[in-house]
């Protein structure tokens, strides 16, 4: 941080744009800040068992000091702008100020995404780690009453949590039900996209929708989360663009069973979540012409 800080970046260019954390600290005369995320472990995630830093005296000094860099480094920015409604809200918690929620689109060339059908499987891409609780996902197989099916595509975090899912598949006979696909190339993820029944993502508490609801909407499929599940609730209203579920397997299992039973509601839902990017002005020239200043 402290070669960020000293970086001369005074005069150079009519606008900085900073984005990723820390870049929040470089100096200029006219800097935009577009806060994706704090120091999470730190503060929102500090009461979690996700903090990784221990909650002594050097712990909690460590944490205020980072929050005095942010204060100083948002602070002097002409514009802060958050990718989230519950990053606004955390920067008003932790930093006293009220930025303007900014929400970010899917990157690259979106008319690759389509609808094929709306098939028998529930679609979870997402890199597979604990917080992204993929693990709930099977767990609820075992409760569904209907003939629908989970497929998981993504890389596990660790190879021991990896081992456990297949290893709570096997102890279930739930292996013609559940599919585990690993890394998908980008063609491979849009074809199921286009043919899934719906989208779950289900993390704790992230500080956004996730690139994966983005895609589902593009797709025009419905969205599975969580009341718990944080930035996705900004997206899916429950019964509109989605359900939203009690993490909970039994709960969970609901859900998938509904949209199985009546395709015809998923489709609905699905037209609404395509539908509801453009309420949320979800479009790069919007965030581009904010970013640099300009019309809202």
């Amino acid at each position: 941080m402290v070669g960020l800080r000293a970086t001369p970046f005074a005069g150079s260019g009519d606008r900085l744009i900073a984005i990723r954390w820390p870049a929040h600290v470089l100096r200029h005369e006219n800097k935009a800040t577009w806060f994706i995320h704090h120091y999470r472990q730190l503060f929102d995630l500090w009461d979690s068992p996700y903090r990784g830093v221990p909650a002594n005296a050097e712990g909690i000094a460590y944490r205020e000091a980072l929050r005095r860099i942010d204060n100083q480094g948002l602070g002097e920015s002409r514009d802060v702008f958050t990718n989230s409604l519950i990053v606004r809200d955390r920067v008003r918690t932790y930093n006293g100020l009220d930025p303007e929620p900014l929400f970010p689109p899917i990157g690259g060339d979106i008319s690759r995404f389509h609808t094929d059908c709306y098939g028998d499987f529930i679609f979870y891409p997402s890199r597979i780690t604990p917080i992204k609780r993929q693990f709930l996902a099977v767990q609820a197989m075992r409760y569904t009453k209907t003939p629908v099916r989970l497929v998981i595509a993504g890389k596990p975090d660790s190879a021991l949590f990896g081992k456990e899912i297949r290893d709570y598949i096997r102890e279930y006979s739930l292996q013609d039900r559940v599919d585990l696909l690993g890394w998908l190339h980008e063609d491979v993820k849009v074809d199921l996209l286009s043919r899934c029944l719906a989208l779950a993502y289900l993390p704790l508490d992230e500080d956004s929708y996730g690139y994966p609801s983005l895609e589902a909407s593009h797709s025009a499929k419905p969205i599975v989360t969580l009341s718990d599940s944080g930035g996705a609730l900004e997206f899916v209203r429950d019964g509109q663009e989605g359900l939203i579920a009690e993490p909970n397997p039994r709960n969970l299992a609901l859900a998938f069973d509904r949209l199985y039973e009546d395709k015809e509601e998923a489709e609905r839902m699905g037209t609404q979540s395509y539908a509801r990017r453009a309420e949320l002005k979800i479009a790069w020239p919007h965030v581009i012409n904010r970013l640099l200043g300009e019309d809202q």
